[in-house]
């Protein structure tokens, strides 16, 4: 089941930060989750983008799912911003998706922009990393 919470609020964040990318340009970081509930949710960091950097976004959402966490009950949770791939700096999607249960993971998605518009993605690169949402604050 858990598995199945964090394939969904992926495939959200994917779908979405796909179609931002067809309507032409970068997009500051969102994210989404799924509460104890079922509810799917979206969030994000009403910041400019003129004046905030992405961590000043990504530092937001965290202390947002925090937040939601405390007073709602999240299963899962995850966010996603237009970066770059390690290794060959090219363009791609990155998020850190999370489980309540504290394992998280690292997907890098390369893309190149295609003459016609469209946009061709690479291979996954995915990798466990430490829980930056979940985390027992004492």
């Amino acid at each position: 089941m858990l598995q199945r919470h964090l394939q969904d609020t992926y495939q959200y964040l994917f779908d979405t930060a796909h179609r931002a990318l067809l309507d032409g340009g970068s997009f500051a970081p969102f994210g989404a989750g799924i509460r104890k509930t079922g509810e799917q949710i979206h969030t994000n960091v009403d910041l400019p983008i003129e004046q905030s950097a992405p961590t000043d976004h990504i530092s937001g959402l965290i202390a947002g799912f925090r937040a939601d966490e405390a007073e709602n009950g999240l299963i899962a949770a995850g966010l996603v911003f237009d970066g770059r791939a390690r290794g060959d700096d090219a363009a791609a999607l990155c998020f850190h998706i999370e489980a309540a249960n504290g394992s998280a993971v690292e997907v890098i998605v390369p893309y190149v922009r295609q003459p016609d518009l469209l946009i061709a993605f690479a291979e996954p690169q995915i990798a466990a990393v430490e829980s930056e949402i979940f985390t027992e604050l004492q």
